[in-house]
This record gives structure tokens, C-alpha cells and sequence, in this order.
């Protein structure tokens, strides 16, 4: 079948045993690492059970009693070797009907096709390498714990089965290229498994999905991938320091932990090293992690101990005069309540009072509850002190751990002078943490329906980029695209705050410009933060600012004193100061009720166009950061950006008077740029200064002319020439600035 023009690769589910280890220390495999050993569990990839030997029974398990696997009549023992992949793959596969070999091999062409992992993985339970193919579900007779587990949470050796398979994949040596098809024999794996369900709600929410519980010691990669193994994160802290550390006898592991700020290597690495009960040692190659549990490598005997001249015997015990705690709180960041601040309490019989700890470790409570009691566990008064031969003493060195008079204890300090001596510390009972994860997920997310958008084209900006206002209830971030057609949006701006918008409730009348108008009152409808009443100094400091847009598209900037509550997100305004910033171009005579309302503060943001977009229609669109710009919750519309901040402001004060039978007409220029100051004449804001004059008749422009300074005068001659038989409607006059970058500016007008 292997050998069919239709197949083009072989297909393995992968959960060979990689480890046969036990809790005692006289086990076939003890001394090898353990399964927390990348090279014990690589080694046993092609090797150990179902390669070299098999257990003939359960009872042979428990006893160790390893059958080899062979193939006495035909010496091909790969056959029989569920994990060699490698002989079966570059082998001639010969039929054995009955049991005896076939003169002939089959169509199969050795190293001819490649194999893939359909399926590799191991549970997060303790000793998962031995039985990866086994999982726990209270709810499934097939339900099993590995060999020998005591059935705690074990994500490291998980980790480590599944690093076991990548780095065997990556090596030449075990996962060779074909000299068929020019690819490794396995071209591919798939690690089981990575659910589609989002995490942490799977497995948090048991009452929408029934195998939740199951998460704690199965397959999952979900919330575990990215966890963090001691010996790495210590690594990795040892490298941003510049230093190497050999993370020895570290193990287990945390979701995360916080270096807030910067500090020595020694600060960084204290609450680690207290949490998982470790201490730095002096090693020959430099610096390690000794363990302050575990078993005893040496034990001292009455020939290692040296009797001193001035003592009754050769070991002293002391205790630290102040008495252990009773109870620790130990304060954490819990990563399966969404990472808020959480906190275990832990007690012992003996002890006096208590104490507060907080460690920078993201952690699940139960693990915190572990770290917590090998943090009591430590606080062990007792000490020792024992003398030694000269020979034992140099056999010893701190982080040892020896077994005196049928106790354990460890090394914490070696004195080599003419009396050399030892300092013992109680070792740590070492703990496990145990108990389903209590997750607690933040609470589901409101779909947003799609937001407010409001492109606001201002004039009177320091930045010439048109400002984007988003709203939304409820509220996420909102990136906001823009392009020439729907197909070519791209992100300009993303909105992290919602503004605040609205809309009039009452009409807008036109309204005077430079004063405070005191009798139009206007009525307004927002959503967002509610506006308050501010002085005339901070008006005038550009407090209360908003935007009204007119009939014509164009934003009126105003400002208001007073904010009056007029019912639910309701507000009368008072006290306004119209046109600001040079946009009194949009002040109509008549801004009807339902306007659009934007106030100007920080939570509107500019889009990044560039000057090549100015004056060309974009489609506009709001949605969710991080998504498509499309779906329910994004809103479009399609708006031009003229550029009006680069505007040149509508003259001022512009007068008409007769001398002489002619009318001259004077204004007083205002810029853009640097207007506030009072002290000197303010800048041109412009290339040069030029302006340009028409005269009206009603709206028909009769005469335009250009000038270079604020006057013009309108000759007698002129006129006769631009009525002859006398003007039809009404005479006026129209002056605008112009700009290099904008042309010709807003207009200011009176009549002649």
C-alpha cells in the first residue's frame, strides 16, 4: 500500500515511551537525568522500551524484567520496534504471511517517501514521558495515568517530551535527507494539541465545554506553550546581565515574572531563588544552582569528623533566636484570574505570628500555594556545625547535601583553616503543587456595533493632519483606515480612547466673532465625558473646545463658558466664543437642530496622510484594532481632506471709507502661526505676503486685483468703468490672504 502512486507520505500518530522512570533511586534508568533530560529523553527516541526491550506483562513492569526485542530468524529486529522509524522507512519491507518471510520485497522503494507526525504529544502530568500516548477524562473508561505517576501537573517534563521530538526532527543524524526526493525523512509534525477554543476560557468555563477539567493534566498546549522553565528564565536573566549561570539543579516552572526596573543580577534572581528553595554556588566552571531539597549524595561517618581540643564533641547544633512564623501570606500576579494581584495563606502548627511576602511571579494559585509552603518550609531555626578531616573537608562544598547521624542536611558554608569545619542547615522537604486550576476568566466581551466617525479637516492646527474622532459602547481600541477605494485602506491611526461626540439639540444661529456672545444658548446631546464650566482664563487658554459641523460639511471650532445639565447627556452651553482658529468660514447664518458634535481633547487622534492626498476623496473606515478593516463592528465614510490648518485666517477688521471720491479699503492681517504674542508684530506664517481684492456686485465679481499690503484703493475711474449705468444690486467688497501651499484664504466682506 506504502508504494501506491496516490500516496505521497506516510502518516504516524507518535506517542512512543521515552522515559521508564521511578521515584526510587535504585531503578534500571536512575542516574540517567530523569524526565525532565533532554538527553535521557532523546536517547530513549531510539532507544529503551519498544526499541532495544519491551515489558512482557505489568508484572514485568514493576520489576523491571526487560525482554530485548529481536528477530531470531530472520535478524531483522526492526521490525518488531514500534519507535525505529528509521530502519523501517530505509529498509526493503518483505511480507512474513504466517510468520514466514517472503523470498521477494514488496513495491516499496526504501527512503522513498517522506513520514510525517500526524500526531506527536505528551500530557502535563508527572512521568508523561513514560505513557505519552495516555490521558486522564474522569468520563472515559480508557482513562489512565502513566507508570508510576503520583498524577501532580507536571507542564516541564511536557516541555520537555515535546523538545525531545523537535530537536530529534532537527538533527541529521536521526531525521536524514532522502537521496530520492532530496527532503528529511520526516518532513513534517503536527504537536497535539492546540485547541481552537480561546484561552483561558477553555478550559475556565466547564459549563459551556464538558472536558475543561481534563486540561490540568492532558495534551493541551493552550496556556502552556509559553510558559517559562527555571533553568531557561534563569539563563535568560544570567545573559541580559552578561553572565553565565549553570541553572544545576532548577526545575519546574511559572507563567511569568516582572524585573520592573533595572537592578543587579543578584536582586533580579533573590525572589526566584527563595521561591523554588536554590542557592548560588561556587562551582569549578563558575557559578550554579544547588537545590536546597533533594537526596543526600554523601552521608559523614566517624572517620570523616575531627574531635577539636576545645570542644565536648565534634558537631554543635545551634537555633536563630527568633522563632519561625506560623503563617505566611504570599502575594502574587494570578495568572488565571487575569493576572490580577492574588494571595495564598499557609500555616503550621508550630511558630509565632506571621509575615507578608510579595514575589514578582505570575503564577496560578496553586502553584502559588506550593511556593508558599517551601517559603515556610525554609524558615527551619535549626543549625549545625561539625568538624572535619582535613580529607572530608576538601571532598565538600556548599550545596551539598549529606546524610549525619540519619539526618539530611546541606552544606551552607566550608571553613579550610587549621580547624576545618562545616556549616549544615535543615534541607527542604520538597513540594508539589497539587489541585485543579481555579481559573477565573475577565468577564465575556460585548461585541461593539460599529462606531461613531466623525474626520475632522480643522484649520488653526500646529499639525496639518486631519484629527479622527471614534466612539463606541462598549468601548476597544479602534485602528482607522483610509485609502482611495475600500480595496487599498491601510491603517493611518489607531484611536486607544473614546471621544467624546454628539449632536445640537437646538439651532445654531450665526453668531458675533472675537467677543463672547452671552445670548445664544446652545443645546447639546453627548456621549462621553461631561463638560464643565470653566473661567474666562481658561476659555481664553483654549479650555472648552468643540466642534459643530455645518450643513456645508465644514467644522465650526467654538468655545463655551458654561455648561448647564439639562436632562440625560444633556447640556446647555453658554457664553460662546464662535469662529475660533479660523474657522469662521463655517459659521452659517443657520446651523439647524442634529448636527454633529465633536469635543476637542485628547482622545482624538491624527491620521498619517500624506501631502500627495490632499484634495482627493478617501474612504474612511473604523474597526476593531488589530482586525480587518470590515465587519459589523466598523463604520465607513468617505470625506476630502482640503488641508485647511495650512488656510490662510479671513482678514480682520476690514473698513471702507471715501477719500477724495475714491474708497479706500484697509484690513489688519492675521496669521496662523504665532498669533497670541502681544509684544511684537506677529509672523506672516506665509512665503510672502499678498492679497486678493473683489469687488461684488450682489455675488458677481466685477474687479479683482492683488495686493502686497493691507490696503486697496478702489479708484473713482474704476468704478465709473465697472458701472457705467450704476450697480444692479448690492456694492461690496472681498479680501482674502494667500498661501503658496493653500492658494487664496478665507474672505472677510463689507459692503462699499
Amino acid at each position: 500500500m506504502w508504494s501506491d502512486a496516490n500516496i505521497d507520505f506516510v502518516g504516524i500518530d507518535f506517542y512512543p515511551p521515552m522515559a521508564d522512570w521511578r521515584d526510587d533511586d535504585d531503578h534500571l534508568d536512575a542516574g540517567r537525568g530523569g524526565p525532565h533530560d533532554l538527553a535521557y529523553l532523546r536517547a530513549n527516541l531510539v532507544g529503551g522500551e519498544g526499541f532495544d526491550w519491551f515489558y512482557a506483562s505489568e508484572a514485568a513492569r514493576a520489576a523491571q524484567v526487560r525482554a530485548p526485542i529481536t528477530d531470531g530468524a530472520y535478524g531483522e529486529p526492526w521490525v518488531f520496534r514500534p519507535k525505529d522509524l528509521l530502519s523501517w522507512w530505509s529498509k526493503p519491507h518483505f511480507d512474513r504471511p504466517g510468520g514466514v518471510r517472503a523470498a521477494t520485497p514488496t513495491a516499496w522503494i526504501p527512503r522513498s517517501k517522506p513520514l510525517r507526525l500526524v500526531e506527536f504529544g505528551c500530557g502535563a502530568v508527572d512521568k508523561g514521558a513514560n505513557a505519552p500516548n495516555l490521558f486522564v477524562d474522569q468520563k472515559s473508561a480508557e482513562s489512565a495515568l502513566p507508570p508510576f505517576s503520583d498524577g501532580a501537573r507536571d507542564e516541564v517534563g511536557q516541555r520537555r517530551a515535546l523538545e525531545a521530538v523537535l530537536t530529534h526532527l532537527a538533527d541529521p543524524a536521526t531525521n536524514p535527507v532522502s537521496p530520492v526526493y532530496g527532503g528529511p525523512m520526516i518532513k513534517a509534525a503536527a504537536a497535539w494539541c492546540w485547541d481552537a477554543r480561546p484561552f483561558p476560557d477553555f478550559p475556565a468555563r466547564s459549563g459551556v465545554w464538558a472536558d475543561g477539567p481534563n486540561w490540568t493534566l492532558g495534551h493541551w498546549l493552550n496556556g502552556r506553550a509559553g510558559v517559562a522553565p527555571l533553568p531557561e528564565l534563569v539563563a535568560a536573566l544570567a545573559q541580559r546581565a552578561g553572565v553565565a549561570i549553570d541553572p544545576g539543579e532548577a526545575g519546574g516552572s511559572i507563567v511569568g515574572y516582572v524585573v520592573d526596573r533595572p537592578m543587579r543580577l543578584r536582586d533580579a534572581l533573590a525572589p526566584l531563588l527563595e521561591a523554588f528553595a536554590l542557592d548560588p554556588v561556587e562551582r569549578q566552571d563558575g557559578v550554579a544552582l544547588a537545590g536546597r531539597s533533594g537526596a543526600a549524595a554523601r552521608s559523614l561517618g566517624d572517620d570523616d569528623l575531627a574531635w577539636p581540643e576545645d570542644r565536648a564533641a565534634p558537631q554543635s547544633a545551634a537555633r536563630t533566636l527568633a522563632a519561625p512564623v506560623q503563617a505566611l501570606r504570599l502575594r502574587f500576579i494570578d495568572a488565571a484570574r487575569d493576572y490580577q494581584t492574588g494571595s495564598v495563606i499557609v500555616r503550621r502548627e508550630d511558630g509565632e505570628g506571621s509575615a507578608d511576602l510579595d514575589a514578582p511571579l505570575v503564577l496560578a494559585a496553586a502553584d502559588a500555594r506550593a511556593v508558599a509552603e517551601r517559603l515556610l518550609a525554609a524558615a527551619d531555626p535549626r543549625e549545625a556545625t561539625v568538624h572535619l578531616s582535613p580529607l572530608a573537608a576538601l571532598r565538600l562544598e556548599p550545596g551539598d547535601r549529606l546524610v549525619l547521624d540519619g539526618a539530611t542536611w546541606r552544606v551552607t558554608r566550608v571553613d579550610l583553616d587549621e580547624h576545618p569545619r562545616a556549616q549544615l542547615a535543615p534541607v527542604v522537604d520538597p513540594v508539589r503543587a497539587g489541585g485543579d486550576l481555579d481559573w477565573s476568566p475577565a468577564a465575556p466581551r460585548e461585541v461593539p456595533g460599529p462606531p461613531v466617525l466623525h474626520v475632522l479637516d480643522l484649520p488653526g492646527q500646529a499639525d496639518e493632519r486631519p484629527l479622527v474622532a471614534v466612539a463606541a459602547s462598549p468601548w476597544r481600541a479602534f485602528d482607522v483606515h483610509a485609502g482611495p477605494g475600500v480595496e487599498a485602506v491601510r491603517v493611518r491611526a489607531t484611536a486607544a480612547a473614546p471621544a467624546t461626540v454628539g449632536v445640537t439639540c437646538s439651532d445654531l444661529p450665526a453668531g458675533p466673532l472675537h467677543r463672547f456672545d452671552h445670548a445664544t444658548r446652545l443645546t447639546v446631546r453627548l456621549e462621553g465625558a461631561a463638560p464643565a464650566s470653566r473661567d474666562r482664563s481658561a476659555v481664553l487658554a483654549g479650555a472648552n473646545a468643540l466642534a459643530v459641523q455645518g450643513a456645508n460639511g465644514e467644522w465650526e471650532i467654538l468655545q463655551f463658558l458654561t455648561a448647564e445639565p439639562m436632562g440625560p447627556d444633556a447640556w446647555t452651553l453658554s457664553g460662546l466664543l464662535r469662529g475660533q482658529a479660523g474657522s469662521d468660514p463655517a459659521m452659517a447664518v443657520l446651523t439647524p437642530a442634529g448636527a454633529a458634535v465633536v469635543v476637542l481633547d485628547e482622545a482624538l487622534v491624527r491620521a498619517d496622510l500624506a501631502l500627495a492626498e490632499r484634495g482627493l476623496p478617501l474612504t474612511w473606515r473604523a474597526a476593531p484594532a488589530g482586525g480587518p478593516a470590515s465587519g459589523a463592528s466598523m463604520s465607513q465614510t468617505v470625506e476630502t481632506w482640503r488641508g485647511l490648518a495650512a488656510r490662510p485666517w479671513s482678514p480682520a477688521c476690514l473698513r471702507a471709507r471715501t477719500q477724495g471720491g475714491d474708497t479706500v479699503v484697509t484690513w489688519i492681517r492675521r496669521t496662523r502661526l504665532a498669533g497670541d504674542g502681544w509684544d511684537a508684530e506677529v509672523p506672516l506664517g506665509e512665503e510672502r505676503e499678498i492679497y486678493r481684492v473683489e469687488i461684488l456686485d450682489d455675488e458677481r465679481v466685477v474687479r479683482a486685483a492683488e495686493t502686497t499690503t493691507p490696503s486697496f484703493t478702489y479708484a473713482a475711474a474704476q468704478r465709473a468703468a465697472d458701472f457705467p449705468a450704476g450697480p444692479t444690486g448690492v456694492l461690496a467688497v472681498r479680501v482674502a490672504q494667500g498661501s503658496a501651499l493653500f492658494g487664496w484664504g478665507a474672505m472677510s466682506r463689507t459692503l462699499l
